[in-house]
């Protein structure tokens, strides 16, 4: 049993690395583009950002080392130091260079993949061993020097006042370090004494006080060498000892075992410095993670938010060494910039500069209030409030209660209603998520789409905080994709071209999203040449997609690249030109019953919208009776909706009817007819028409009544039924019945056009 307990936790320890190791990946391409096109217009490497995106390595390689994936650890390890090096200035930073650290991101994802697979990342360390030798390859100094697990030592900075650049390393003699060592285990086995006084609840002031001010001392010592992680997992311990005198934090057995598990660790820190080791702790961000839980959640908050240490932003910026930095610790009483100032470590607008970015921090880091649920759970949330809403309607107006009226009920029943719309809105909020994080993976994508065919490209992105159900986020990944391709390969000119047509030589992909009439619009475009009209109709004549003499609109022309096969390229490339992507595009957004609408101008470029439904579990509907059976119309589908004139209707050889509505002809049909309700059903009535839209193409559909409109949950059809043409889901009604809801693109063909 206990075997079996420790397995579930390692799997769940496994799956929550993997879960943020791939945020922090999403996170670091889009910055490591910017970085680099910053670099190309202004020169010069934006130091912030490389620190950014060398804290996320860190973490990554600092959680792997805990659970002993050795290839994650090794490369992330390689991509840190050469990060280190890049804002150090040893190297700088070309395509070659950024390259490779793409090629490291997209290696870790594979390891989180065989992690994912196998719970392990081995099996692959002559591929771990080229991705190191290829950072090495690049120019990288030093990388051989530093085995993976230890930090690169920091540079003498060459501002801090030290003419010789051992000096700092002449300070601190081999006498010193051993008594800073012994020193170390004394403190450590005090604490660890008052730690097991605590357990037995004797002295209990007495005894947090003697531990508190032993860490502290550590602590002191920790930072004085240079032994970042030891003085961070014993400053966050202190912290915690901390809140316990003061009554905020529990004494129980279970913090307190925590605590002495950090001595242990810290015991072991110092074991390894005692051999030349660097100091460094595997897993040092969980186990602090550990001791935030202790925190009590106002003042967690307070430092998880709060921005960070001025002498960290120091030390990151090159403006000061850490034992420099440690020293000014211990003689604190003033400000630490301005012992610094005074020490002649720093430069007074070097502490000012810091200062900016601090305040900076402090603006924008929030507090992070937010869980990770697995989506199945949300989905099971949605269906059992779906449930609720159906039994809510049947208890209201079950038929038991025709010819009563029961006040304190009805105002019940009106409390009731409005608690549970509220709970479906909270309910399906669940499912929303911005789209942020989509486009941000696309600058990656056109980075090395303009590498690969030559091309300057930039992305412009706007409304990235627009949200959507995450099903559809992830359905919409792919068509995006092969939109940005085709623009990038088809649309986007070579730059000499653009220069003698007078524009930029960096073309422009642009993302856009927004909500439009309970929709969001997906609007991907581009600067480029345009779609080339003549081209594309040619093609489909020679296809037998069209024929000779059809006059077709401009937008019926463009449709045709999404039909299967279609390509105009003169060459297929590894980019695109096979005619599958645009196909993808279609079926991916039929599938979502949303639509995609093509505008292009010669010369001045192309733009797709991807006009998608704002979630896949709910809709709003149009409830209409035909015959006996109800259905639920997409509202997005209908255009209008009216009693037509006998005299607007024509009938044409073949059986087929036609209405004219203002200056068009639109063919119609009977709900009864398409889904073969019975003869007459429902025919002697006056009929409704509600004309739907689809693609550019309408339709007129004949129903006897329109009961309402209402907010729908989406269900599908069980699977011995299978696809129902112009069905593409079902819903449960107030009075328990089932009501199809149709699809207009399916409705549309089960007509025949």
């Amino acid at each position: 049993m206990a075997e079996s307990e420790s397995l579930n936790e390692h799997r769940e320890f496994l799956e929550g690395f993997i879960a943020d190791s791939r945020e922090m990946l999403d996170e670091v391409e889009p910055i490591l583009v910017e970085l680099q096109q910053a670099f190309e217009t202004e020169g010069q490497v934006d130091r912030e950002t490389l620190n950014a995106v060398f804290r996320l390595f860190h973490s990554i390689k600092g959680a792997a080392g805990f659970l002993n994936l050795e290839n994650v650890s090794n490369v992330t390890h390689a991509a840190e130091t050469f990060l280190n090096h890049l804002r150090e200035g040893r190297v700088e930073l070309d395509d070659i260079r950024m390259d490779l650290i793409f090629k490291a991101a997209d290696f870790i994802r594979r390891l989180l993949e065989k992690v994912e697979d196998e719970g392990k990342d081995g099996g692959v360390e002559p591929e771990t061993e080229d991705i190191i030798q290829g950072l090495k390859s690049a120019g990288v100094t030093g990388m051989s020097d530093f085995p993976p697990g230890t930090v690169d030592p920091q540079p003498v900075d060459p501002d801090s006042g030290s003419e010789d650049p051992d000096e700092i390393q002449l300070v601190v003699t081999p006498e010193m370090k051993k008594q800073f060592i012994e020193e170390s285990f004394e403190l450590l086995d005090s604490v660890e004494q008052a730690l097991l006084a605590l357990e037995n609840a004797q002295n209990s002031s007495e005894s947090l006080g003697h531990a508190f001010r032993c860490l502290h001392s550590f602590k002191g010592n920790c930072g004085f060498f240079g032994y970042r992680d030891l003085e961070r997992l014993s400053h966050k311990s202190e912290t915690v000892l901390d809140w316990m005198k003061k009554g905020k934090a529990e004494v129980n057995g279970d913090n307190i075992g925590t605590l002495l598990r950090i001595v242990d660790t810290l015991r072991t820190g110092i074991s390894g410095c005692s051999q030349g080791e660097s100091g460094d702790i595997k897993g040092c961000d969980l186990l602090l993670n550990l001791l935030d839980d202790m925190i009590p959640a106002s003042k967690q908050a307070a430092l998880s938010s709060g921005p960070q240490p001025i002498g960290e932003i120091l030390i990151e910026r090159g403006d000061v060494t850490q034992e420099a930095v440690g020293i000014a610790l211990e003689m604190q009483q003033r400000p630490l910039g301005e012992i610094l100032v005074d020490m002649g470590r720093v430069s007074p607008d070097a502490v000012q500069s810091a200062l900016s970015v601090q305040e900076k921090q402090g603006k924008k880091r929030l507090e992070r209030r937010d869980i990770r649920v697995d989506l199945d759970k949300v989905n099971e949330l949605n269906d059992l409030v779906g449930e609720l809403v159906t039994a809510q309607a049947m208890v209201i107006r079950n038929p038991d209660l025709e010819g009563h009226e029961f006040e304190n009920f009805e105002k019940a029943a009106h409390h009731l209603e409005q608690v549970i719309s509220t709970l479906q809105d909270v309910a399906m909020s669940l499912r929303m998520v911005p789209v942020s994080g989509l486009f941000r993976k696309m600058m990656r994508l056109v980075h090395d789409l303009s590498r690969k065919s030559g091309k300057k490209v930039n992305l412009e992105m706007t409304g990235e905080e627009t949200e959507m159900d995450k099903t559809v986020i992830e359905l919409i990944s792919d068509p995006l994709v092969h939109i940005i391709r085709n623009a990038v390969d088809h649309g986007i000119e070579p730059p000499e071209v653009r220069k003698r047509a007078g524009k930029a030589p960096v073309g422009t992909v642009f993302l856009e999203a927004m909500h439009e009439a309970g929709e969001v619009w997906i609007k991907v475009g581009d600067d480029g040449r345009g779609l080339d009209k003549e081209k594309i109709r040619a093609k489909g004549i020679e296809k037998g997609l069209i024929r000779e003499g059809d006059a077709l609109k401009d937008e019926e022309i463009y449709r045709l690249i999404f039909e299967p096969g279609f390509s105009t390229a003169e060459k297929i490339t590894d980019i695109s030109g096979r005619g599958v992507g645009m196909d993808v595009v279609g079926k991916n957004i039929e599938q979502l019953s949303g639509r995609v609408d093509v505008q292009s101008t010669p010369g001045q470029g192309t733009t797709i919208i991807l006009r998608i439904p704002l979630t896949l579990a709910i809709i709003e509907g149009m409830l209409v009776r035909s015959g006996d059976a109800r259905y639920v119309i997409p509202l997005s589908a209908i255009r209008e909706s009216f009693k037509p004139e006998s005299s607007n209707v024509v009938s044409l050889p073949g059986g087929r009817n036609m209405v004219r509505v203002r200056e068009d002809l639109i063919q119609v049909a009977r709900l009864v007819d398409l889904f073969h309700l019975g003869d007459g059903n429902g025919k002697g009535e006056e009929e409704i028409l509600v004309i739907l839209d689809d693609r550019g193409k309408s339709f007129g559909l004949l129903v006897n009544e329109i009961l309402g409109q209402m907010e729908t949950v989406i269900k599908g059809l069980p699977r011995y039924i299978g696809a129902v043409k112009g069905v593409s889901g079902c819903t449960i009604l107030g009075d328990g019945d089932v009501s199809l809801i149709l699809d207009a693109g399916g409705v549309i063909k089960r007509a025949g056009l």
